[in-house]
This record gives structure tokens, sequence and C-alpha cells, in this order.
């Protein structure tokens, strides 16, 4: 819906009321938190996947995996939880306001990368579960199945980075 004159694009949106989003006044806040914990969250589980490929190679990595086992996960729920704190101003300041009129392909985008996120979410809880019960005596063969999940949610997550970076600089938070 294109705006009326002298209506703010976002009332327009609304249709012509004037609407306060849950948080507004900590965009900012919450948009960096979510970043921050993005990049916690990408690099605690891309250690933890470069520790269990590194386990299946043989290579004693049992405390890394360990420690990276509440660290992965932990990052990856907290920025999830940001992600749905800051998800309804996105909903109505961004993508109603002025993506799905603009640039749908980016609304495309982003939808992609939540749908990563979410997959990317259970997939290093899952290795770092499996990972905690992997043992210098754990055969080889059965320590490949914590390295696919982690690496494949590192990947994932490392992807949902990218397009959350391409989608916030097509058209950041006001």
């Amino acid at each position: 819906m294109p705006a009326r004159a002298g209506v703010p694009e976002a009332a327009a949106v609304a249709g012509g009321r004037d609407v306060t989003v849950l948080f507004e006044g900590a965009a900012r806040a919450l948009l960096i938190t979510h970043a921050v914990l993005g990049f916690t969250a990408v690099l605690a589980s891309t250690h933890h996947a470069a520790h269990a490929v590194l386990a299946t190679m043989g290579r004693p990595q049992v405390r890394a995996l360990q420690r990276f086992a509440w660290i992965a996960p932990l990052a990856v729920i907290a920025q999830a939880i940001s992600g749905l704190a800051i998800y309804p101003l996105y909903r109505v300041r961004v993508r109603a306001a002025v993506l799905e009129k603009t640039a749908p392909a980016v609304v495309q985008w982003f939808d992609f990368k939540e749908h990563l996120s979410a997959l990317a979410l259970a997939l290093v809880i899952a290795a770092a579960l499996a990972g905690r019960g992997m043992d210098p005596d754990t055969p080889r063969d059965h320590r490949w199945p914590v390295a696919a999940l982690s690496g494949t949610g590192a990947a994932f997550l490392w992807a949902a980075t990218l397009i959350g970076l391409y989608v916030t600089s097509h058209k950041p938070l006001p």
C-alpha cells in the first residue's frame, strides 16, 4: 500500500494508524545484540565442527568438544531469542513498510535465512549432545556423524549470517 500524503509510511502500512511495535525503542541495541550473538554462534559452532572433524581423524579433542558442546548451543539459542525479540519490529517497519514493495527478492532471502537458522539450531544442539558422549575410546567411524551434524550446522549458520548481513545492508531497522 503506498503511503498517503502527510501520513508516514509505517502508519500507512498499519491502515492509517500510528502503531507502536514491541521493543521499538531498543531497535538498534537489539540489532547489535543479534549481530554479536550471531557471530558468536557461527564462530563457536565452527570451532565445534573443526574439533569434531579433528576427532574423527584420531586427534584427541575431548576437552575442546566438551567446551564447545555448551558454548555453541548456548550462543545459537541466545541469538535465536534475540532474533525473535526483534522480528515484530522488522516485520512492521522494514518488511511490510518497504521490502515487500521495493525488494521482494530480499524478503525471500530473509525467509530462506530463517529456515536455515532453524535447521542450524537443531543441528548444533544435536551435534553438541552427541559430541558430549565422545571419549578417546569411541571408534573413529562413530565420530563421523557428530562431525557431519556439527559441520552442516556451522555451514548453515555461515550462510544465514551472510544472508542476514545482505538483508540488513539493503534496509536496516529504523
